[in-house]
């Protein structure tokens, strides 16, 4: 059985707070309000990098993550599939519920559903019988009615296959993670409820697990120098694959690898350092603002384009901009809740607010 230290359980939930901060600048993809944008421009390359290059692994590490603590204490799968149901599946459905009323509000109670045209959502006036039912699965790309929530939908779904998981490690044994990263690297693939980075991810954290090996312990033996050294060269090598377009996916596959172990070890730098107040607040509300920052920051980010029309070096720190004002709104709204309606964001959150 393995047994987390202290350290690494302050890091695990720091790490948190990283991830969402990630997941912030995904969606401040600039690229989303000025779609002409050449990718090979100084400020297309810039934008590939901050808002992509180093931040697409986010999701990814909470997927290794969950797949870690899963399988971390020994227990019947079933009684682990009735805390994540309070955990997972009740806050899915709640915060897809949310992502149908906000639409919904804006476009039909106050009339402005003629701002929503071009929209990958079709307008809720449109709405069909099976459209009420496809908000929780796929209704947007493949991506449920709130598109954030594909994640929460993707880790159920492979939290249903745990047994499956658990049956093939104990079997497979060293080929298991051997045959991930080859699916990972070389045999992609991404359907509605699964994909390959899910699976790759979420797998390996579930063979640390199980095989008793205590992931965050293994990363902490790196030596600090000759990790930099290799981040800085396959971050340098993802530029050069994603510029002349060499193979950028599988490139940076392996750099997301290598950027989660630099991730946790600078995590592990920064509790050692002292935890900046701010960034131990976000990594408690983390679940939250990942719920909560979507629709408003894309709105945000789309209706300040057409506005204010930005130049310049705006452009260049607009992710930044966009992140800090996110993470505020998102913080502001969680300790409303905390302190007004703690019943209502311990629904929302699965408890995680406590």
């Amino acid at each position: 059985m393995i047994i987390l230290s202290q350290k690494q359980s302050n890091n695990i939930n720091l790490l948190k707070g990283v991830s969402i901060l990630l997941v912030l600048f995904i969606h401040a993809n600039i690229k989303d309000a000025i779609p002409n944008l050449d990718d090979k421009s100084a400020l297309g390359m810039w934008t590939q990098v901050v808002t992509r290059i180093l931040v697409d692994n986010a999701v990814p590490m909470f997927f290794l993550v969950s797949g870690f603590l899963f399988f971390l204490k020994p227990g019947r799968i079933v009684d682990k599939w009735k805390k994540r149901g309070k955990t997972l599946l009740i806050p899915y459905i709640l915060w897809c519920m949310v992502g149908f009323i906000i639409p919904f509000i804006l476009q039909e109670a106050l009339g402005l559903a003629h701002l929503f045209s071009g929209n990958s959502l079709k307008k809720i006036a449109d709405f069909e019988t099976s459209d009420y039912i496809k908000m929780f699965w796929n209704i947007r790309n493949g991506a449920p009615i709130l598109s954030t929530m594909w994640f929460l939908r993707d880790l159920i779904v492979i939290i249903m296959l745990t047994p499956a998981i658990r049956l093939l490690v104990k079997t497979m044994k060293w080929s298991f993670p051997l045959l991930l990263i080859c699916v990972y690297l070389f045999y992609s693939f991404n359907v509605t409820g699964m994909s390959s980075s899910t699976l790759f991810w979420f797998g390996m954290g579930s063979w640390f697990a199980i095989k008793g090996k205590n992931l965050f312990a293994w990363i902490e033996c790196f030596n600090g120098n000759l990790l930099l050294v290799v981040w800085i060269s396959t971050l340098i090598t993802t530029i050069i694959s994603f510029y002349y377009d060499w193979h950028y996916e599988t490139v940076h596959a392996i750099f997301g690898i290598i950027h989660f172990v630099a991730i946790y070890k600078c995590v592990s730098v920064i509790s050692i350092s002292g935890i900046p107040k701010w960034l131990t607040a976000v990594s408690t509300a983390s679940f939250f603002i990942y719920a909560f920052h979507e629709p408003w920051m894309g709105y945000v980010l789309k209706i300040s384009y057409k506005v204010l029309h930005p130049s310049g070096l705006i452009l260049y720190i607009a992710p930044f901009i966009l992140v800090a004002f996110a993470t505020a709104y998102s913080y502001a709204a969680y300790a409303l809740l905390k302190r007004y309606a703690p019943r209502l964001l311990n629904l929302l959150t699965g408890a995680r607010s406590k």
